[in-house]
């Protein structure tokens, strides 16, 4: 790669913060681990003023996992962006500060254990008066009621009870599916139902309580294509995993992923094994010919390097990709060009940062800042009188 593919970018203009979609909105945020952080994030880098609130010895997740001077380093990619301040919920001036706060606020999002507001005095009939118009969002495991109300909610909990873990098993193998894909899928589908309020009460001038259970919302992600033998009426199917799509090398990995007829046959072109395309169409079964075709492409393929196969692979039109690691992702071409990533300054030096990813009308959104410390920003947001501009 030359230097000047490598500096290259797409040049596109920077929004101004006063042009994001959700500038002027104020999100009250009291939730820890990720799912919680992570929505309010997302909703800050489309222009969300977002007040994080800490007990007084911080956020418990502050410090969990690999971290550098007390800020772990999951913390800090789910929490910049946002202003801290501490209150303590157990004591009377504390709840008094957040109810002032509730009241000046467009949206409340909380991950506590379902009866925990209830406990602290912040019940939904509670939060409902202070402010008509705000929209409450609560993740939690299961829901308010049922059998599993109380049951512990973590990532790899709920990737076990929703089929997960199983389906990413192959051969007898169970597996859970790393890096909290749980959490960040439930996050983003918070700051949906966010945004989705938010154009409601556009509409009715109504404010909204939004409940998400972790178990919902992964059903509802899995659903599409992990479930597809319990789609149509009594379909008792047994399920198989889907074919390894990736490819030894004889120096390394690439992926190939070939999802109809034709495309497997231009990959036999590529490959020089044309004469195969017969005896596969002769099979009955299809899960057991794409077992078969991987199985003859990928001995063909660890006979030569992955730079060979990827270039060959790119020639014949054949969907293929490098098996990258992080690094190798982080000095891609592609993402250098489209700007993902940047330097912003966080309490602990220079971080890494990934800006939102959806440009509008052609611009980004940039990242200013990375997360803050514990109660940096108590003196600027008081009591709430400031935030939004509101006079509410």
């Amino acid at each position: 790669m030359t230097e000047s593919a490598t500096q290259q970018t797409a040049n596109r203009p920077v929004m101004d913060d006063d042009d994001r979609p959700l500038a002027g909105v104020v999100v009250l945020e009291t939730s820890s681990f990720l799912t919680g952080p992570y929505a309010s994030m997302m909703l800050a880098d489309l222009g969300a003023e977002v007040i994080k609130v800490e007990p007084p010895e911080g956020d418990g997740f502050r410090r969990f996992g690999y971290n550098r001077k007390g800020f772990g380093a999951t913390w800090t990619n789910a929490n910049r962006s946002k202003k801290s301040i501490v209150i303590d919920l157990k004591k009377p001036e504390g709840l008094a500060r957040l109810k002032a706060l509730v009241k000046k606020s467009d949206i409340l999002l909380e991950n506590w254990r379902p009866g925990v507001a209830e406990k602290l005095g912040l019940g939904q009939d509670v939060v409902a008066a202070l402010n008509p118009k705000i929209i409450r969002i609560s993740i939690t495991g299961f829901g308010d009621k049922g059998p599993l109300v109380k049951a512990p909610a973590l990532d790899s909990l709920i990737q076990g009870r929703t089929g997960l873990i199983a389906a990413e098993g192959r051969y007898g193998n169970p597996s859970v599916t790393p890096f909290n894909m749980v959490d960040k899928v439930v996050a983003s589908m918070a700051a949906q139902a966010v945004l989705a309020a938010l154009f409601k009460r556009d509409r009715t001038g109504k404010g909204a309580y939004i409940q998400l259970p972790m178990l919902d919302a992964l059903a509802y992600f899995n659903f599409p294509d992990m479930f597809q033998h319990r789609t149509f009426e009594n379909d008792t199917t047994g399920w198989k995993p889907p074919q390894e799509q990736v490819l030894q090398t004889s120096d390394g990995h690439i992926v190939i992923s070939p999802v109809n007829g034709k495309q497997m046959s231009i990959t036999l072109n590529a490959i020089e094994r044309a004469e195969w395309k017969e005896e596969l169409k002769k099979m009955p079964d299809p899960v057991a010919m794409a077992a078969d075709f991987f199985r003859r492409v990928g001995e063909v393929v660890k006979e030569k390097p992955s730079a060979y196969w990827l270039k060959r692979f790119a020639e014949y039109d054949v969907p293929a990709s490098p098996v990258y690691g992080f690094d190798e992702f982080l000095e891609d071409e592609q993402v250098r060009f489209n700007e993902i990533f940047q330097q912003v300054p966080s309490p602990v030096g220079p971080i890494r940062a990934v800006r939102y990813p959806a440009l509008f009308d052609d611009a980004r959104l940039p990242v200013h800042v990375g997360p803050p410390s514990i109660g940096e920003h108590d003196e600027e947001v008081g009591d709430g009188s400031s935030l939004g501009g509101k006079k509410n």
